[in-house]
Parts: structure tokens; sequence; C-alpha cells
């Protein structure tokens, strides 16, 4: 029996996210956790046990929104990528989002002002990998980011390569260009709502 991975992806209202729901703490105590390591990395501050400890802030934030959904809360929206070797009528597939993804991180640089000219520039702290945006700033960013990778002339190229340079992430799955734009666009779709509703993201991964 072969493993796929498979996402959802759920828009978590402020309230829920600064209050909580009943007996589940505020989202927001894991992520400021998690937040404060990302920013001793970036300012190059290596604790050990460190990443350790931010897996386990991300691992306790799913499970959060995972016991969210079980009681009810009023999620705003929860988007269901498919699993890997699911048809893809329904639309893109976890695996192409993440192929997608990966291929942004490590190679696409969006334009940038650097006060004198508009010069490209490296995703190292746009946090594109991230399982978690909190509301506001954070999640408009990450839109914004978005709608400049979908204005790229290019794009259908960059998918294209996207599907190449990660083959063996798909385990014999068949990914394609066309697939891996579907799941961009789908991605700045669920984005958009997040902003429109003031809401976080939480992407929950699950092994099936």
């Amino acid at each position: 029996m072969s493993i796929s991975t498979q996402i959802s992806s759920y828009l978590v209202p402020r309230s829920l996210w600064e209050r909580g729901y009943g007996s589940t703490a505020p989202l927001a105590l894991p992520v400021r956790d998690a937040m404060d390591i990302e920013r001793r990395w970036r300012k190059g501050v290596l604790i050990r046990n460190e990443g350790k400890r931010y897996a386990i802030c991300c691992k306790r934030l799913q499970g959060m929104v995972r016991e969210l959904a079980i009681k009810g809360a009023p999620i705003a929206h929860v988007h269901l990528w498919g699993a890997d070797e699911e048809a893809d009528e329904r639309g893109p597939r976890s695996v192409a989002y993440l192929a997608a993804m990966e291929y942004l991180r490590g190679s696409y640089g969006p334009k940038r002002w650097d006060g004198k000219n508009f010069v490209r520039a490296n995703l190292k702290y746009d946090r594109l990998e991230a399982i978690f945006h909190p509301p506001g700033e954070r999640l408009l960013a990450h839109l914004q980011l978005l709608e400049q990778v979908l204005s790229e002339a290019r794009l259908s190229e960059m998918c294209g390569y996207a599907v190449r340079k990660v083959d063996m992430l798909a385990s014999g799955s068949v990914i394609t260009a066309v697939e891996c734009e579907a799941a961009i666009r789908e991605r700045h779709k669920l984005i958009a709502m997040g902003v429109e509703r003031d809401c976080g993201l939480v992407d929950v991964l699950d092994l099936v």
C-alpha cells in the first residue's frame, strides 16, 4: 500500500487565533513561540534544540486546528488538497502544490525595490514554505508574493521547471506544469479569501 500526502488548509478567524475556543487555547501562543525562533534564525542565532522546539510548535498548532474543527468552531473555510494518488478532477493535488512551492522557494526571485532599482531577490525570509501565516500583515505579504508570481510572463515555463526539479517528490505520481500552475492559483485564491475575511492560515499535513 502506497503512502501519500494530503493537506487541509484552514482559514481561522482572528477571534479564534487570538482568543481560542472553549478549552482550546489561542493559536497565537504556539505561533508566537515559532515566530520568535524564526526571528533568531534570521539573525543567525542558532540555539541548541530550537529546530526540535520549532517542529513541536508546528505540530501543536496543527493539533489545535484539528481540535477546533472537531469542536465545531466557526472556522471560515477549509480547502482539502487531494492526496497524491487521487485523480485531480476536484482540483490540484497536494503533491502539485508542494512541487510548485518547493520550486519557488529555491529558484524564484521576485523583483523588489532596493532604493534605486528593481532587482531580483531570493525568498529566504518570505516564509513561503511555512505551514502557518498569522492574520493581518503576514498573510497580506504572502498574498502579494503570490500575486507577483502569477504576474510572471514565464509562469508556465516556471511550472515546467518545477515538475522537472521535484520528480522524486511525486513518489510515482504524474505531475504536470498545468497542475502546478493551477495549484499556485488555488493557493492565491485561498490566501485572498483569508485576507478578505481577516483570517490566519494553517496547513495540516496528513499521511494517507
